[in-house]
């Protein structure tokens, strides 16, 4: 079979694992909602010379994967699977990159293993198919590595570096477009990591670096030039300082300890991780002639690790860039079995086995949660009762539904486990059937739990969104961060230049405000003089003061989150 038809093959097994189903679920809030209603702003104002949310700027984020979305709303229309498509996509091209470097590496069949594996393991399948940033800007990183990587080979295949020192320039520049310069610090790390290890300076300290340099600030260039030029330095002070409290860790809400990404690694790019652990701190393989790319593997596993164990801010997505690595030595590991040159190691049945136990635990918990909440009534003393409504009021469904939640325990215990247990007493059980056994659960998490959970998390908002803003635009989230209110209220930019905007106690209060035009309309409904109906959205648990009585009345507390009226 020729190198093409591979590629159509896995190009189809693609499609089939990440098209479908798109738009089985609403968008979910904060970050796929986000990027969502900054897209549709994009196609709304035809405004696409940087990200916008409440049609102003948004300075968190650059504008490469707002772009594509906007394409994509423009081609087909204001739709949850649109916002999606870029991430489905972006995964069909990099199983399509795994084969590729696998083939060029000499072995077609690990390159089709590591297409195989990215596509079945846990996190990767479902993040394929949702709307936020990081798959496409990880392609990206990916693709400039693998450059870097064929500069470091040039030499020996008696090629010219010169292509390779561009693209890898021009995937930076894309990257940095994507999500800010922790692209330059990733791929400058393993460059120069990779250079120490090897002793490679003369591809560092050469004159051909400057075309990898000059493709990269032409690429970023494009954007920042023309911006820079209409809004001067304000936009990139605000993201420079935005990037700084990540970094510091003073976005509370996103602190974790310092090993949260290692249990995340562990528990959700699985059972991917299992097969790789023991060569995470290997040298010196049998295949020497992989020995580089394995090293550049592992430079990129330990780096971002490392990087974003360190800083305080922290989450699950940023350390994504570790699936890679992972999904490819879970490939290599099942390589080396299928041809007869491997065994499976203890520590990796073992992983196997506890994981997997922790994974059929979930799978039936929250399904047994989800059916009879009166199961969780115990933890209601350490909830508040915004939490209360959500997890343990009763959830009516109709019965079919109830048995779907559990497929996906179904299937773990049923054919995951005794696999796991089999495998322990048998050497060669070949990984590729514990990679689709868990592939089969990850998909039917998503097609037959996931939906529940949007439902029971995400619904009642929406509802509330939907209701009053028929009624109103002068209305806003309070004491909660949301952006259902402007994706799902599909507001315009009239709706954010109000009579605020002229009121002196308005700007006086806004002064310094990142957001004005966000923060200027709330100050109006709750402080300020509307002429018109007014209304806050609060969570049931909202704390009320005296102030807040004498200026709201509340008008719908039947739910998980209320409707307050200005008098």
């Amino acid at each position: 079979m020729s190198k093409f038809q591979v590629h159509l093959i896995i190009t189809a097994f693609a499609i089939i694992i990440f098209l479908p189903g798109l738009g089985l679920v609403h968008l979910f809030d904060w970050d796929e909602l986000n990027f969502a209603e900054s897209a549709r702003e994009m196609v709304v104002s035809h405004n696409y010379n940087y990200v916008q949310i409440a049609f102003e700027p948004f300075w968190e984020k650059p504008p490469l994967f707002i772009w594509i979305q906007a394409i994509f709303v423009n081609l087909f229309g204001d739709r949850t699977w649109v916002y999606r498509l870029p991430n489905a996509i972006s995964g069909i091209i990099t199983v399509n990159i795994a084969y590729h470097i696998g083939s060029y590496l000499g072995r077609r069949t690990l390159g089709v293993f590591w297409a195989i594996t990215v596509a079945l393991t846990f996190a990767p399948l479902i993040y394929y198919k949702s709307g936020i940033i990081d798959p496409v800007f990880n392609l990206l990183i990916l693709l400039s590595i693998w450059h870097w990587y064929k500069i470091t080979r040039c030499d020996i295949e008696g090629h010219r570096p010169h292509g390779h020192y561009l693209l890898s320039g021009v995937f930076i520049g894309l990257a940095i477009l994507t999500k800010g310069q922790t692209a330059l610090i990733i791929v400058g790390g393993i460059a120069l990591t990779m250079t120490a290890f090897r002793g490679r300076w003369q591809d560092i300290f050469s004159l051909r670096l400057f075309i990898l340099i000059g493709a990269m600030l032409l690429v970023v260039g494009a954007w920042v030039y023309p911006l820079y030029h209409n809004l001067g330095p304000k936009f990139f002070d605000s993201f420079i300082a935005y990037q700084m409290e990540l970094v510091k860790g003073q976005i509370a809400w996103h602190n974790q300890p310092w090993f949260y990404h290692a249990i995340v690694l562990l528990i959700l790019c699985f059972p991917a991780i299992a097969f790789a652990m023991p060569y995470l701190g290997q040298r010196g393989e049998e295949d020497f002639e992989l020995e580089s790319w394995h090293t550049i593997m592992r430079i990129l596993f330990w780096l971002v690790l490392i990087l974003f164990s360190i800083i305080t801010t922290k989450i699950i997505h940023y350390s994504s860039l570790c699936w890679f690595p992972l999904t490819y030595f879970a490939a290599y590991h099942t390589y080396r079995v299928h041809t007869n040159r491997g065994n499976n190691l203890i520590i990796q049945k073992l992983l196997l086995f506890f994981i997997g136990v922790i994974w059929t635990a979930l799978l039936w918990v929250l399904p047994l949660a989800i059916v009879n909440p009166k199961k969780l009534s115990f933890l209601a003393k350490y909830l508040d009762s915004f939490s209360i409504h959500q997890l343990l009021n009763p959830h009516p469904m109709h019965w079919l539904q109830m048995i779907l939640l559990f497929i996906p325990g179904a299937i773990s215990i049923l054919l995951f486990l005794p696999l796991t247990v089999k495998n322990f007493f048998q050497e060669q059980l070949h990984p590729g059937k514990l990679i689709l056994a868990f592939g089969s659960i990850g998909l039917s998490v998503y097609y037959f739990l996931l939906p529940t959970v949007s439902h029971i998390t995400q619904d009642e908002l929406i509802h509330t969104v939907n209701k009053e803003t028929q009624i109103n635009k002068l209305v806003e989230t309070h004491g909660f961060k949301s952006f259902a209110l402007y994706y799902h209220g599909k507001m315009q930019p009239a709706d954010f230049n109000g009579d605020w905007m002229n009121d002196t106690f308005v700007q006086n209060r806004i002064i310094n405000q990142s957001y004005p035009k966000q923060w200027g309309k709330r100050v109006w409904i709750k402080d300020g003089m509307p002429t018109e109906s007014a209304r806050l959205i609060t969570k049931c648990n909202y704390l009320t003061d005296k102030y807040f009585l004498y200026q709201f009345t509340p008008i719908d507390t039947q739910g998980v989150y209320w409707v307050w009226q200005r008098k």
